[in-house]
């Protein structure tokens, strides 16, 4: 018997920044698809920001080892192949809307966790980030590759703490679907977007009884609008 790790506590919501805009014409219209039709696109590592994603570490046992090599071409490869959707606990993090949803044109998906998770296939994990001063090792163990990569995706260094991140990994890059559309509990819009893809927006999620809510800008503080509440309409007799 050994112990093993456990996370009993996750976070009620989860958001996503998103650009709008991008080297592809049609990347607004991706970003919306994906709220509309269902799905979070989960991108490979190469894709991300950070140089310094899947980076790692090797112990001397390793990289003495006549399997090292082929360990560490294995490894590589299935980082390679896996899609990473990152989210984030706080969706009123500046230095985010400036980087992820380019300079606050962007905006902001909130999802329930519960509701996301239950409605993704179980081939996707949701894992949270752990932040360090090193890379991550790899050891000369029993260790899969699948789990040796995933390891390294989960591992970020500690100047990237601030992100609170968390990512979902699926076997292969793509488009991980959902059916509950409920899972999307309200989508912010940065102070700059655009009047087009506000109006946009607003018209496409309204039907979607999805909240829209935009960001507003006080000195060095920002806040949303409040989610409009539905009028009820009562009978008459």
């Amino acid at each position: 018997m050994v112990a093993i790790i456990k996370a009993y506590a996750r976070p009620r919501q989860l958001y996503r920044y998103r650009s709008l805009v991008g080297d592809e014409p049609e990347k607004f219209r991706q970003e919306l698809d994906a709220i509309v039709q269902g799905h979070v696109y989960c991108p490979g590592y190469k894709s991300m920001n950070d140089p310094m994603e899947g980076s790692h570490r090797e112990s001397a046992l390793l990289k003495g080892s006549v399997r090292r090599d082929r360990t560490v071409a294995e490894v590589r490869q299935v980082i390679d192949s896996l899609g990473i959707a990152s989210f984030s606990e706080t969706m009123d993090h500046e230095p985010m809307w400036a980087h992820y949803a380019k300079n606050f044109s962007g905006i902001c998906v909130e999802y329930n966790v519960k509701r996301l998770l239950d409605n993704l296939g179980n081939e996707n994990e949701l894992v949270r980030m752990t932040y360090g001063e090193k890379a991550p090792m790899l050891y000369r163990d029993r260790e899969t590759a699948e789990n040796r990569a995933k390891m390294i995706l989960s591992c970020k260094s500690v100047r990237w703490a601030s992100e609170r991140e968390w990512r979902l990994i699926r076997p292969t890059i793509g488009a991980a679907p959902y059916e509950l559309r409920t899972a999307v509990t309200s989508v912010y819009l940065g102070s700059r977007i655009s009047d087009e893809h506000e109006g946009i927006i607003r018209a496409e999620l309204h039907p979607l009884k999805i909240p829209v809510r935009k960001m507003e800008v006080d000195t060095y503080a920002i806040a949303f609008e409040p989610k409009k509440k539905t009028t009820r309409i009562k009978k008459t007799k």
